[in-house]
């Protein structure tokens, strides 16, 4: 199977997965709406522990069936009978070819840790597993039968909703937060291998552990902070995490190249993330009305997933201003312009980072100041449209994006516009700047009109309550 075939094969998994992850987000809303005010998100945040969970045993099984030779040593053969190829370009990449010209690719290499491991097809065989023996668990579910309703009805019925300021204001306050906070620092993961040494293991063993981190937050939370300010929530996670993510300038002055302290700030960084994936996601288990509750859930986190590939785009956009940064050699060079062009794409990514807080008025503090903002924040057509428009503008993209560098990987996956690093060395930054421009004056320029621009006209005073 090759690995564009592959790739599409687990693209269309991914499709079912989605379907039934709707299904049970809407469950869960129900399930929430349920539950007494004061402990209402103990039963969102479970599931989320238990997801947590789910990716701490998978990422076990990764670790234990992809450390071996077969995934780690280019050219492997399992077979003693099978001979080595002959190809330079695999043969390159294992460091065992030049000194055993004859039996190379019997051979463990440097990059396995263990001796034994797992195929692709046996992984996709114990997924598939581990699947069909959770079915007969869905026939516990009890649902109340109601009668069929026509699709045109329920669609109008939810434009109606849509309408309403509460359910248009958090989708566009999700994706406008999100586009600038989960802009990264694309040239970390080079600069992992080169300056810390960062090998696959303890790459594996970083994401064990930060799962767990992630559930022991999540746990927490659900234990003392349920009722706390959702926007305070935000304030705390994004300063920590931009503290932690500055503690990176260490290993780059070369003060502390260590994978374990790199280990560390990534845990807690992943430890405070926590606080703003639940902020931003309690708030939609309250605007999701009866009947409405999978279609709500599901397009306001598909409207923040949507826009994971623009701000990948953008990241790997800042790494045109720095070009020492774009490839391990020039990292490795280590140089005091390669470490101040490394500082300086922190601070930039950092710096744009926070100023997703500046759309924090646009979250609702708690659980009633939203259900008030659903009572009394009013409707508009215009907004609603928009906001839906541009969930779907910014879904294509991702579609695009993800189609092109997969199925068309060769050719197309190298397009600066998709994320690559350029095809040719003169093709243009044009087309990549005024993505860039469009996604920050739509941040900042939503974010103006709704924050800012009603206390210039003096409709409101301004206050930094308004911010908290």
């Amino acid at each position: 199977v090759s690995p564009t075939t592959l790739v599409l094969m687990l693209t269309l998994a991914n499709l079912g997965y989605v379907c039934a992850d709707v299904a049970a987000d809407g469950f869960m809303v129900w399930i929430a709406h349920q539950e007494a005010d004061s402990k209402r998100g103990r039963v969102q945040t479970l599931i989320y522990i238990a997801r947590e969970v789910g990716r701490i045993c998978i990422n076990v099984v990764i670790i234990c069936g992809f450390s071996g030779p077969q995934v780690n040593c280019p050219g492997y053969e399992s077979d003693p009978n099978v001979p080595c190829t002959t190809d330079e370009s695999i043969m390159a990449r294992n460091e065992l070819s030049e000194e055993y010209p004859e039996d190379w690719c019997h051979m463990k290499c440097s990059g396995a840790q263990f001796d034994f491991g797992m195929t692709i097809p046996q992984y996709a065989w114990l997924i598939a597993a581990i699947n069909l023996i959770s079915i007969p668990s869905y026939f516990m579910l009890k649902e109340e039968k109601k009668e069929r309703i026509q699709v045109t009805k329920v669609l109008s019925d939810f434009w109606y909703t849509a309408q309403r300021r509460a359910v248009w204001q958090v989708m566009l306050y999700t994706m406008i937060s999100s586009i600038t906070f989960n802009v990264f620092i694309a040239a970390k993961t080079p600069a992992n291998y080169v300056w810390v040494g960062l090998s696959t293991l303890q790459h594996q063993v970083l994401s064990i552990v930060e799962s767990f981190i992630f559930a022991a937050g999540l746990s927490l939370i659900r234990k003392y902070c349920l009722g706390f300010s959702w926007r305070k929530m935000m304030w705390i996670g994004s300063i920590m995490v931009t503290f932690f993510n500055c503690l990176y300038l260490l290993i780059v002055y070369d003060v502390i190249r260590n994978p374990w302290f790199y280990m560390f700030t990534d845990v807690s960084d992943t430890f405070l993330y926590t606080l703003n994936f639940l902020a931003s996601v309690f708030c939609i288990v309250e605007i999701s009305e009866p009947g409405f509750e999978a279609i709500t859930y599901s397009l306001i986190t598909t409207a923040n997933n949507a826009i994971i590939p623009l701000s990948v785009v953008i990241s790997y956009q800042f790494m045109a201003f720095f070009p020492d940064l774009n490839t391990q050699d020039g990292i490795a060079s280590d140089t005091p312009a390669v470490r101040n062009q490394f500082a300086l794409l922190i601070l930039i990514t950092e710096s744009i980072n926070l100023t997703s807080l500046l759309s924090l008025p646009m979250l609702p503090r708690q659980k009633e100041e939203t259900r008030e903002l659903m009572e009394n924040g009013g409707r508009s057509k215009f907004w609603a449209a928009f906001t839906l428009i541009s969930g779907l503008l910014f879904l294509i993209y991702s579609t695009v994006v993800t189609f092109m560098t997969v199925a068309g990987a060769d050719t197309y996956g190298c397009l600066k516009i998709l994320g690559g690093r350029g095809c040719t060395e003169d093709e243009s930054d044009g087309p990549v700047i005024f993505l860039m421009c469009f996604a920050f004056a739509y941040c900042y320029g939503i974010n103006f009109y709704f924050t800012f621009w009603p206390i210039i006209k003096g409709e409101k005073k301004f206050s930094w309550g308004v911010f908290f």
